[in-house]
């Protein structure tokens, strides 16, 4: 079975061109669409030289049937092969032509060229993997021995919000949603709005950031959004284009903000990704109110799908009425990658297993 496999180390007009090309017979999530991935690489890979960027482009009887972005990381005299964007982005996974048939075979002829043709790898460490990508299966998670890390959830939208309403909410939550709102109502008037102005849309962005380090800080949270993760919005927006749109909106009370809500739209998926309240009212909710404003208005947009992205947290299954599993592969390649690997499977087990995070938040400041 013949195949070709080519290496871009850099993002040039030759790879766009073969990745928009793929990008329009494939089903992928926004996060591989080439725009997003070209902004996620001018904010956080460009200057890291920790980092190197290593785009796979495999051929099949010269139509492209694969783009797998890849990056390598040198850490510890360690080379770890790595999906690109892995900490910043909330899926990882190859673009996948819709007409070409992976099985075993032919993905294992694929990932082996592929080795060979990059300078030595120890260890493969592929995070934040759909099984599914839309509806095919991933052929990184069905042919690699995976680990399951988490699941996300996500609506598969109705036609109707009253059919939504009652088919997918309990009985019980849909009250409280109603009492909260009933609430807000009596203290005065309610909005959502939805920015379309973009220097009022910088400003709100702004705005978002700081509420939620705030509220993160608050909960004593890991991490904090920096100023890069700032920088990638901004660039989005500034470099907007038709494939996929920044939707930015908020739940005012008398004109005063007290919720905001960042998210993406593409190929009729909503992408619930940033949302922020502040303290004022925090009883009433208004983030909850802000999720139903935002399925309601995805409904009334025909949108097919509402997607919470990456994060099992439990008000997100009170909302949908579909999950999708999210899997690691680790594995050495030389017998230096084979010492370390099984520090990696330490933090995956500890992950899932210390239940006080008492170990694997001190293994955490060990990034590797």
């Amino acid at each position: 079975m013949e195949f070709k496999i080519k290496i871009f180390e850099k993002l040039d007009k030759d790879l766009e061109k073969i990745w928009s090309e793929l990008e329009n017979n494939s089903d992928l999530y926004v996060f591989q669409s080439y725009k997003w991935f070209e902004n996620w690489h001018h904010t956080y890979l460009e200057k890291n030289k920790n980092y190197s960027l290593r785009v796979v482009v495999v051929e099949h009887n010269t139509k492209v049937i694969s783009i797998l972005p890849l990056q390598i990381q040198n850490k510890v005299k360690l080379n770890i092969l790595k999906w690109a964007g892995d900490e910043e982005l909330d899926y990882c996974c190859p673009i996948l032509d819709k007409n070409f048939e992976f099985n075993k075979e032919n993905f294992k002829i694929i990932l082996n060229e592929t080795l060979s043709k990059l300078e030595k790898v120890d260890i493969l460490k592929l995070v934040k993997q759909p099984k599914i990508i839309n509806n095919r299966s991933n052929p990184f998670v069905l042919y690699l021995k995976n680990y399951f890390d988490s699941k996300s959830y996500s609506i598969s939208l109705p036609n109707r919000w009253k059919t939504y309403e009652e088919n997918v909410l309990k009985k019980e939550f849909r009250s409280q949603n109603k009492r909260k709102k009933n609430s807000l109502r009596k203290i005065g008037k309610l909005k959502y709005k939805i920015f379309k102005d973009k220097n009022e849309i910088n400003k709100v962005i702004n705005d978002l950031f700081e509420q939620k380090n705030k509220r993160l800080s608050i909960k004593k949270a890991e991490t904090l959004f920096e100023k890069k993760d700032f920088d990638f919005y901004n660039r989005i927006i500034r470099n907007e284009e038709k494939i996929f749109q920044i939707h930015l909106s908020s739940l005012e009370l008398d004109k005063k903000i007290l919720a905001m809500h960042l998210g993406a739209i593409h190929n009729k998926r909503f992408y619930y990704l940033i949302l922020s309240m502040g303290s004022d009212l925090e009883k009433y909710s208004p983030g909850r109110l802000l999720i139903s404003l935002l399925i309601k208005w995805s409904i009334s947009k025909k949108l097919k799908f509402f997607d919470f992205t990456l994060g099992d947290e439990l008000y997100k299954k009170s909302w949908s009425n579909s999950s999708s599993e999210y899997y690691n592969c680790i594995e050495s390649k030389t017998f230096y990658g084979l010492i370390f690997i099984y520090f990696f499977k330490l933090k995956y087990l500890l992950k899932h297993y210390d239940k006080n995070r008492k170990f694997i938040n001190i293994l955490k400041k060990i990034k590797i």
